[in-house]
């Protein structure tokens, strides 16, 4: 049973503060947590402060045990982040990549397992057919998707994901998100995932986080943050906010209200 806790935290680059003593309720075994914000509101600082890429204050906990507790080895195995850029343009293959950095990882999986582990990534995000073709063929979403298959490959208890549907068309935006539910569901872990689609994250986040300036302004199920009121305070907008079939926040933006300050 894997659970995440943030208590007080903060992110500076330099004297610059970006992440002002945010704390979310504990995100529990097989919960996805969405972060949402403007650009530059520090979601994806935050996903790097809980990778351990970025330096913090304040508590990050996995399981109860700081992150700073954990050993590299340890931590790599148990936790994976996919960035927001793709990877690198390169004449390296996809299933070269993907391989390379597993053995790099020492997963402790025979050659027959972690080829099986890989070909059911491939096939799971259609590329089956392009695992042979040198990545810089591929266009920005095959990239993004094979991003996304660096960090699953892992078999993490946290899985980070920072925009991972930004490059996609809706069938790939909503197939992704439904592998890590699924993930969630059958394996369980805890997710993070900073989007800006407001549709995925009402749809497909068993909590959601609204930063704005570094600051968290609110926290809770889709329905307590999605509001007409945080919707105005954050993005600038008048909106309408019905409930869908499946009793989600169903948000429809009527107009802009005023320039961001």
């Amino acid at each position: 049973m894997t659970r995440l806790s943030l208590e007080g935290v903060s992110v500076a680059y330099g004297r610059h503060r970006v992440i002002h003593d945010v704390t979310i309720p504990t995100v529990e075994d097989g919960q996805l947590l969405g972060l949402l914000g403007p650009n530059a509101s520090g979601k994806s600082t935050l996903l790097r402060a809980l990778s351990r890429e970025h330096p913090a204050t304040g508590r990050i906990t996995v399981d109860g045990r700081a992150i700073q507790d954990y050993g590299h080895a340890d931590w790599y195995r148990a936790v994976a982040a996919m960035p927001q850029a793709p990877p690198s343009l390169s004449a390296l293959r996809p299933v070269e990549l993907v391989w390379s950095t597993a053995r790099t990882l020492d997963l402790g999986l025979s050659d027959r397992a972690l080829g099986a582990r890989i070909d059911g990534l491939f096939a799971s995000l259609g590329l089956e057919a392009l695992a042979m073709a040198p990545l810089a063929t591929l266009s920005g979403g095959k990239r993004q998707l094979v991003g996304f298959a660096l960090a699953m490959v892992r078999d993490p208890d946290v899985l980070l994901l920072d925009e991972p549907t930004s490059a996609l068309d809706l069938y790939w935006r909503l197939s992704l998100m439904d592998i890590v539910r699924d993930r969630l569901a059958t394996r369980g872990g805890v997710g993070v995932v900073a989007v800006h689609d407001l549709d995925i994250a009402a749809r497909y986040c068993d909590r959601l986080a609204l930063i704005h300036r570094g600051r968290l302004v609110a926290a809770g199920t889709a329905g307590e943050v999605l509001t007409r009121e945080n919707l105005a305070a954050v993005y600038s907008v008048d909106s309408e906010i019905t409930t869908d079939a499946a009793g989600r926040p169903d948000v429809r933006v009527l107009r802009v209200a005023h320039p961001p300050e």
